[in-house]
Order: structure tokens, then sequence, then C-alpha cells
């Protein structure tokens, strides 16, 4: 995959999807469908190109209102490079970037600098100055330049009676309904960080876990869930995949006192990694929440109880759920630097 920062054309005959894309949900997904199905006829080696913002628009034009975001921009490429994408174009997003009037805005940045050959917008895109731009301007922008622009429909949500968006899956993740949030992704929501050093309660319970300082702001609620942890860093460990359980909390049965610090635990089942994770990336996919976080009369009570929540986690994690749980593992791109 080739990843650009700045508009510079694209590989002729690409056709290039536009927004800004958080969490590559399901509704995202059939733009890139349907950019798929343009580009054959556009030019003998199809091209698909992703482009979008960093950071997310919310974040500059009204950063006390702007939502979580569901990806980091690794996870976002990684993911995009999973869906097939050929460039990733993440152009910076500002307030003079935001003010620039609509037909400018589509000369300058499509026409002018990225040159694809169709565009591809979900209906309610907008952009430009006061957010005045729409598909129908983009379409009478672009057209004389040869650009097709196409609108596809909104994608309802599987979940509930209304079109599929980041809101939703973000309200999903928030209450802990995992499975909703996957339906509405195509994949289990995941969280990515580094392993840190923590207080090694896991390995004298005789489950010893994973610390993750976690760099996505929305982790769902306290509580006990089955997903899985892969490797990100490279080394002899990236891209291996293990079953896990994982607690997000304050662990009361150590900690009982109010406003402890809220940590992230992941334990891999049937595997002793050992000190081997510490200063690594890593990527944990969440399948389900087994129960809330609780405070235990003992160690040894909490002990049991993990054993029961790891039978709990086993049907959840089959090897097809496994195999699709991180997308993108093994990726890789180009950065143009220009």
């Amino acid at each position: 995959m080739r990843l650009l920062r700045q508009p510079s054309p694209l590989s002729p005959g690409t056709a290039a999807c536009i927004g800004a894309f958080d969490g590559l949900h399901r509704g995202h997904q059939a733009l890139l469908r349907r950019a798929a199905a343009l580009a054959p006829a556009l030019a003998p080696a199809p091209r698909v190109a992703l482009v979008t913002f960093e950071p997310h628009p919310a974040q500059v034009l009204a950063p006390e209102r702007a939502p979580p975001r569901l990806q980091t921009p690794g996870q976002r490429a990684r993911v995009a490079a999973a869906l097939g994408v050929d460039a990733l174009v993440v152009l910076p997003f500002t307030r003079e970037l935001s003010n620039t009037a609509p037909d400018v805005f589509a000369l300058q940045l499509l026409r002018d600098g990225l040159s694809p050959a169709a565009v591809v917008v979900g209906p309610d895109f907008r952009f430009g100055a006061g957010r005045r731009g729409d598909p129908e301007v983009l379409r009478a922008t672009l057209a004389p330049a040869g650009i097709a622009v196409e609108v596809v429909a909104e994608v309802p949500d599987p979940t509930q009676p209304c079109k599929l968006g980041s809101s939703g899956v973000r309200r999903a993740v928030a209450e802990g309904d995992l499975p909703a949030a996957a339906a509405m992704l195509g994949r289990p929501y995941s969280v990515e960080g580094t392993v840190v050093p923590g207080a090694r309660r896991g390995r004298t319970l005789g489950y010893p876990t994973a610390n993750i300082a976690a760099r996505n702001p929305l982790l769902p609620p306290g509580g006990v869930y089955a997903g899985a942890l892969a490797v990100l860093s490279p080394g002899p460990l990236r891209g291996r995949l293990w079953p896990a359980v994982m607690n997000v909390g304050t662990n009361p049965t150590f900690t009982p006192e109010p406003g402890a610090p809220r940590t992230f635990e992941v334990h891999a089942l049937d595997v002793d990694l050992g000190d081997a994770l510490y200063g690594l990336d890593v990527e944990v996919a969440f399948a389900v929440r087994l129960r809330a976080e609780q405070r235990f009369p003992s160690a040894a009570a909490l002990a049991e109880q993990i054993d029961r929540d790891i039978a709990a986690a086993r049907p959840w994690l089959t090897p097809t759920w496994l195999a699709g749980a991180v997308l993108g593992l093994d990726a890789t791109w180009d950065e143009d630097h220009v």
C-alpha cells in the first residue's frame, strides 16, 4: 500500500473514496466496494485510494465536542491495507482547509492535487467553508475535468433501525455491547497500546497478564472480556495472536479504595510469555463482555473466578473468530515523501 500525506497525483485510473472514515465500519466499506467495482473500467491496472484527514475534523472545529476516535492512525492504515486499499492519503486537516471555498477545495485537492479518475462519497459528505460543499457540488465542479462522482447510499445499522455510523459503534463499545460493535464494524472492536510493567499480581495468581497502556481513547466499561492479543512490534513475535481474557477496571480485590487508577490487563490463554511482551506494541480485540468487575474476599476466590471466566471465554474464541480478530497484522506500506 502507498501512503501519502500531501495531495500528490495518484496512479492513473484510481477511484478515490474521501471522508473522515473513523472506524472504517461497514458503511465505509460499502464505499470501498463501489470504488473497487468502478476501478476496472478506469484503467488496465485498477487502483482504489482512501482519502482521509488527520486530525479528525471535529478535533479541529469543535474539540470540546469531538467524540473519542475508534481507531489510531496505525489501526486505520492496517485495516485499510487488509481491505484492499492501494493508496491511503492522510491529509492534514486545519482551520484554513475548513474555510476553503467548496469549489476551490474540490479543484485544488482533487482535480489538481490527487487527480483521481473517479471519486466515491457517502450522501452526507460535506466539505469546504460552512460545510456548503456536498456531493452535487463535487459532481458539478469535477465533471468538466472528466472526474466522475459516485454517491453510495447509506448502509442500515444491523443492530437497530437507523443508518450505520461511527456514533453507533462508539455507543455500543461504551455500553459494553461488543458483538453489536463487531456487527457494525465488520470485525471485532480492538485497541492498540504498549505493554508496560504492572503490579505482577496476575503471575502470583497463576494467570500472568500484560498491562496495556492503550492509545485508543475509547475502552469498554469496566469488566472481564473474551478476546485476542496480537503483537505489532517488529521481532520474532510480530504477527503472533493468542486467545485471551481481559480485565478493564480498578482491581477492586486489591485496590478497593475509591479513585483507584483504571488498568487494562490481558491474559493470553495456553501460553506463558514471561517478560517477552514488555515494551512491545500490541493490539487487543474484544469478542464479548463476560461479566462486570467485582471485589472478591480473597485472592484464592478471585483465582477460582478467573478459571470460570476462561471456561466461559473459550466458546467465543473459535478459530474462525480468531482468524478475523485483528486485521492487517502483516500489512506494510511505503510512504511517499513529497
